[in-house]
């Protein structure tokens, strides 16, 4: 638990924040620089200067075609997005923009936004401890797909697309008042008469 009472000036207004509790923000890299973001901020503030910040890559698990075979590939959720959980406080704030490979944080009015905590909990619920969303399962009923397995089970109204023939569904996901449309993968099975499932496809 930390009490900070800080100002950062922006372009438009300074914006006043007092902090109780750790909070969750995003730092916007260049795409391909998340891991060596997160490297730099686990170095230089949680074990030199022995700040607490957790420090969350979000990713996917797909499967693409290579040549004939099929290849399973992690990815980034959010390309160019490192999520930080820490007490923010002027200085924090100020030392992690003068990171390498830095770009910004995201923001609304003022500068840093935090990501709202139903949203972030979407997000945790989705990659799990592994920090990956693995492969969901999904049952065809008629020309739709239900999903009844793995992360995106309990998501169904967030599932904008279905894509049966490749086995991805589209999710729309916010962060802070931005809106990603995010590609998934799926199992689709069908229900046969007795009751068990026929695999209709996997990722390709």
């Amino acid at each position: 638990m930390c009490h900070v009472e800080y100002i950062i000036k922006t372009n438009q207004k300074e914006a006043a924040y007092v902090e109780d509790d750790e909070k969750w923000y995003v730092i916007y890299t260049r795409t391909g620089d998340e891991l060596k973001v997160k490297r730099l901020i686990e170095l230089l503030f949680c074990k030199l200067k022995r700040k607490s910040i957790r420090v969350l890559i979000p990713k996917r698990a797909i499967i693409e075609r290579k040549g004939k075979n099929r290849v399973e590939k992690i990815k980034s959720l959010f390309p160019g997005y490192v999520f930080i959980k820490t007490c923010m406080s002027y200085e924090l704030y100020n030392d992690i923009k003068r990171l390498p490979r830095f770009l910004k944080f995201l923001k609304d009015e003022a500068e840093p936004a935090e990501v709202r905590e139903e949203e972030i909990k979407i997000i945790l619920s989705l990659v799990g401890d592994s920090d990956i969303v693995g492969f969901s399962t999904g049952i065809k009923i008629g020309g739709k797909v239900k999903i009844i397995d793995g992360p995106l089970k309990g998501f169904e109204g967030l599932i904008e697309k279905i894509d049966k023939r490749k086995g991805r569904v589209k999710v729309r996901l916010n962060v802070s008042g931005n809106a990603n449309l995010v590609d998934l993968g799926i199992h689709i099975v069908e229900e046969l008469d007795n009751g068990e499932f026929n695999k209709l496809s996997e990722v390709s």
